[in-house]
């Protein structure tokens, strides 16, 4: 019903379809972002959209390929189990089931925010991404930017395309849809799958699978039933099974067996003592959904929408965070969460000065994130006291063997586990309505009040007795004696959000607009682990009061030369209160707090130009300087003072482009495209061992600053076949054209100890695919 085309220039200068040819109007391209169909030209939000046909042709299969072409998302995957989400500059990836998340990912209307199910492949499907604060449009968690998969539903023609794919490490790919009209514009079937499975990139240096290897299926499912001319019924199911091989958390002090220490070579990772019944490093997680979806156009002027999900995923990641042969540490951590929602919604437009919509929506989720650990105390011993180091920590040197950490008095094995519980109930009141006050102005309000009942839960304890090194354990302090009797809270919240803005068009081909923005990330109910006390107490919780953020930003929409130059431009300024963050506290245990204020300026521009019909041209750009504050809202010395944000690079571009050659048998298309990134640190402490603005200290056991990746580009190459009669299609790719070596995550558990581990980028891929329709 709604159709969703592309607004990035990306994927307007990469569109290399023989449809395509023609000079793309920007008339055509439409969004849904204000919850009705707009022009994107009329849209006064920084937002970028695609349709699946222009994700297969710009080689986007999960959310950080898509990164590549929206300026100011970034996406870190260090599995699907653990990605980050960064919008301008802010992350949200906790896997804890008490935190909420930062940025918004929606499904059909429904949430799917919670970390450890939100990394969802992308197949027969639109993505909508729009930034800045978002949660009048798109719900409470949305407080720098929201993320919506629009899945392709069934319609009243038969249709169906395979395509298949090899290429290198093994890598393999199968996928496929077909459309079936069950009865004559009343009902109809669509189903959707996806088979994708690499071999690791990074050597198992003790044997073995290799690491950051892929494996997962994917299927869905719709039914759309049109009983009457103004009533539609969309149920959706989906289902995603993966089953990834560990992940290379290498270390970058010990060296491996085979010599190199480098993050990209050999690693030598295992478990040992036959943790969670003899599990292998890697993730196991099923994740699945139900969706409804109802619409009644009331009148010409009304129309309700209900949107009621159901949501469940289930995952295991097992993995070795010391990043070495000896057996010090093994980790797991099992996420497991379910939801229920409810969203109604009246929209009004009856032609006039005046539309919008008012609802109302029901949340429910329930989960908890239970972390098992274990290690041999010999080697723990080792660490603690230095004889496992034959250099200062930090610096590269030689793995002892085993045999130098002898001790009958000793554990093997000692293992302890911790569990963070989060429930939450949440009923929301929304409202947007915008006034044409001239032809050319038109002003938009909307606000959004939240209600949260939440309930937080923890409980710990040993599996094996108490450590004989410390006499209880050795991450979780004085809670081993809770005997894992979980311990609850209760608290509610609320809070407002909103936003104002002023769109002009100053002519039919010119937009300037003005949006202001208020974003809540609700409060959080923490627990302290508190090596000074006995078990959990209800006095270790705390409140981590809500994080907000105004938001300021000015944008400009144009078109030039009928559309064949076409420039969008947004600056923005962001001013963050309670900013929550994490810590690693006195005992080594990462701890969420309230790192007081922040704030961060920043711009984006993409342009995008068709000199000949046979070339199309294409740039990107995003700038982002987003910093913690010296002091906070008390005046008080902050502990990050000065530290650039996580995961996010001050400037990031994109540039690149396709040449067009037609003959009688087809279209062929070369597409070249270069994105880079600027310096970016893994944590908000950068590194520090001391803050080197106010000395506070931040991390003791750090000795190098080494924890971040410098500026760096990545190419690709893609050449394509579209056959006349659209029949059949065939491309050849290259993903990292010159193998460039990097890393996408360093310190991790091991840096706690002072021996942080590095996690190795993507190497060359590449491979071809083959697609048949009919």
């Amino acid at each position: 019903m709604h159709r969703f085309l592309f607004t990035s220039a990306a994927a307007c200068a990469l569109i290399t379809s023989q449809s395509a040819l023609a000079q793309v109007d920007i008339d055509e391209i439409v969004v849904y972002t204000q919850k009705r169909e707009q022009l994107l030209q009329d849209v006064p939000i920084a937002v970028t959209a695609y349709n699946d046909d222009q994700l297969e042709r710009l080689g986007v299969q999960q959310f950080d390929d898509l990164a590549d072409y929206v300026p100011g998302l970034e996406v870190q995957e260090q599995s699907p189990n653990n990605p980050g989400f960064v919008v301008r500059g802010i992350t949200s990836d906790s896997g804890a089931a008490n935190i909420e998340p930062r940025i918004s990912v929606f499904q059909d209307g429904i949430s799917v925010s919670r970390s450890r199910g939100s990394f969802v492949e992308l197949f027969d499907a639109s993505v909508e991404v729009a930034k800045g604060p978002q949660s009048t449009l798109f719900g409470r968690s949305a407080l720098i930017g929201a993320i919506n998969i629009v899945q392709n539903k069934p319609t009243y023609e038969f249709d169906a395309e395979i395509r298949a794919g090899y290429g290198n490490y093994d890598f393999q790919l199968f996928e496929g849809f077909v459309n079936i009209p069950l009865a004559t514009d009343v009902a109809a079937f669509r189903g959707a799958f996806r088979y994708k499975k690499r071999d690791g990139y990074v050597e198992n240096g003790l044997g073995g699978t290799d690491f950051n290897g892929v494996e997962l299926a994917a299927f869905r499912g719709a039914l759309r039933v049109d009983p009457t001319q103004n009533f539609r019924a969309d149920i959706i199911f989906n289902f995603q099974r993966d089953n990834n091989s560990g992940i290379a958390f290498k270390s970058g002090t010990f060296i491996p067996s085979g010599g190199d220490i480098a993050p990209w070579a050999a690693a030598d990772l295992n478990t040992f003592g036959g943790f969670e019944n003899d599990e292998s490093l890697g993730v196991e997680r099923d994740v699945w959904g139900i969706t409804g979806l109802l619409e009644w156009a009331v009148s010409d002027s009304v129309t309700i929408n209900s949107i009621t999900g159901y949501r469940d995923f289930d995952s295991l990641e097992i993995f070795d965070p010391d990043g070495f042969a000896l057996p010090l540490f093994v980790f797991g951590e099992n996420a497991e969460g379910d939801q229920f929602s409810q969203e109604l919604r009246i929209n009004f437009d009856n032609g006039g000065p005046f539309r919008g919509f008012i609802g109302a929506s029901y949340f429910e989720e329930d989960g908890f994130q239970r972390v098992p650990l274990q290690f041999d105390e010999r080697v723990v011993l080792g660490l603690l006291g230095g004889s496992l180091f034959s250099d200062q920590p930090g610096a590269p040197q030689p793995t002892p063997p085993l045999s130098n950490f002898e001790n009958p008095f000793l554990k093997p094995v000692h293992t302890e586990e911790f569990t963070n519980f989060g429930e939450t109930e949440a009923i929301d009141i929304f409202a947007d309505v915008s006034f044409q006050v001239t032809e050319r102005l038109e002003l938009i309000a909307g606000a959004r009040y939240s209600t949260e009942d939440k309930r937080t839960g923890f409980n710990a304890g040993l599996i094996n007795g108490p450590s004989t090194i410390t006499g209880g354990g050795l991450f979780l302090g004085g809670s081993v004696a809770n005997n894992f009797n979980t311990v609850f809270v209760e608290d509610s919240f609320d809070g407002f959000t909103w936003r104002a803005v002023a769109n002009y068009d100053v002519s039919d081909d010119l937009n300037v607009y003005f949006n202001y923005g208020r974003g809540r990330r609700p409060e959080v109910l923490g627990v302290e682990n508190n090596a000074a006390t006995v078990g959990i107490n209800l006095e270790d919780f705390e409140v981590i009061e809500a994080e907000t953020v105004n938001s300021y930003e000015v944008g400009v929409k144009s078109r030039f030369m009928d559309g064949a130059l076409r420039i969008d431009a947004a600056g923005y300024y962001y001013d963050y209160t309670n900013f929550q963050s994490s810590v690693v506290n006195d005992i080594g245990v990462p701890q969420t707090i309230n790192a007081g204020s922040a704030d961060s300026i920043g711009a984006e521009a993409f342009i995008l130009a068709e000199p000949a019909h046979w070339a199309r041209l294409f740039a990107t750009y995003a700038y982002n300087k987003g910093r913690f504050n010296d002091v906070d809202d008390q005046g008080n010395d902050q502990v990050f003072a000065g530290n650039q944000f996580r995961l996010s690079p001050d400037h990031s571009f994109s540039v690149g482009g396709s040449l067009i050659a037609e003959t009688p048998h087809g279209v062929f298309s070369l597409t070249p495209t270069y994105v880079y990134r600027s310096k970016i640190f893994f944590d908000d402490n950068n590194d520090f061992r001391v803050n080197p603005r106010n000395g506070i200290e931040i991390q003791p056991t750090d000795f190098f600053q080494d924890e971040f990746q410098d500026g760096y580009g990545i190419a690709d190459l893609r050449l394509r076949f579209d056959a006349s009669d659209d029949r059949w299609s065939a491309e050849f790719f290259v993903e990292n054209l010159f193998d460039k070596e990097y890393i996408i995550d360093a310190g991790n558990t091991g840096d706690t100890f002072g021996i942080p581990t590095f996690i190795a980028g993507a190497p060359r891929f590449f491979g071809g695919y083959l697609t048949v329709r009919y």
